[in-house]
């Protein structure tokens, strides 16, 4: 049986040695996993995580001038900063063939502390199914991580950590081989709610759970309507992002995986 775990907010794992030697998967709807995914799927290198704006810049100083500065605080580009933390930054004319260090409120924060983890994957709804075929083949343990917003829960995260249960159970008998406790079915319960039952999510059903949303209706102050709409895209891309020894690329590109099947994932149409 395998069991599951959710973190409804990074600042619940105050020892990274939890993770150690664990299975991940890193949500942060709004916006980081959406846009390190696209920022891959758009030609970056890779993308390195730094916890604050001080680590990233230390970092990109030392990486030289294929290097840029990208992230936010309080939603916005950091100040001296290349990007923010918008996907629609990271065109491919700006980012090809460049490494990103990449630091923001929460997202980055996130990843890092999975950084002793047997695997660390990012999920977001634009590449749901991918992962769930990833958790499948897997076939051990996995703790979701739902970054949060400054320390706390919010919703788009964990209905996204809820939708990816739901996509792994087609039927009644399927539950069966799962074990899950009160934080998972909580999530299971509240995908259902926001339109879910079997199958594939609505992206109709995760615009209107943005906009009901803390962090949406922040970011939709701010400006970045668009990017909600975005963000709400269902299996945009059949690509994961993995996070090992200190950086991010797609998992096949990667010259070592512990489970070599996992390259097939990203071959496959679901």
């Amino acid at each position: 049986m395998i069991h599951f775990k959710i973190y409804p907010t990074h600042y619940l794992i105050q020892d990274d040695l939890i993770l150690k030697d664990k299975n991940v998967v890193i949500i942060d709807v709004l916006r980081a996993t959406t846009t390190i995914l696209t920022a891959l799927v758009n030609g970056a290198k890779e993308v390195i995580p730094a916890e604050n704006p001080t680590t990233a810049a230390r970092i990109s100083k030392g990486r030289g001038k294929n290097a840029l500065l990208c992230g936010e605080r309080g939603g916005k580009k950091v100040e001296g900063f290349d990007l923010g933390n918008s996907p629609f930054e990271y065109q491919e004319s700006k980012i090809k063939d460049k490494t990103l260090v990449f630091s923001t409120t929460n997202g980055s924060v996130t990843i890092v502390k999975s950084r002793f983890a047997k695997n660390s994957v990012l999920a977001s709804f634009l590449n749901i199914s991918a992962i769930v075929e990833y958790i499948k083949q897997l076939n051990e343990d996995i703790i979701l991580i739902c970054s949060g917003k400054i320390n706390n829960f919010c919703l788009e995260d964990y209905v996204c950590a809820g939708m990816i249960l739901r996509m792994l159970i087609k039927n009644k008998t399927e539950d069966l081989n799962y074990y899950f406790e009160d934080a998972e079915i909580a999530a299971k319960l509240i995908a259902k709610y926001y339109g879910m039952e079997f199958g594939k999510p609505s992206v109709q059903k995760i615009q209107e759970m943005y906009k009901l949303s803390e962090h949406g209706k922040f970011l939709e102050s701010l400006g970045f309507e668009s990017d909600l709409e975005y963000c709400s895209g269902i299996d945009s891309f059949n690509k994961i992002p993995m996070y090992k020894n200190g950086v991010i690329k797609f998992i096949e590109n990667f010259d070592t995986v512990n489970n070599s099947k996992l390259k097939k994932i990203t071959l496959n149409k679901n």
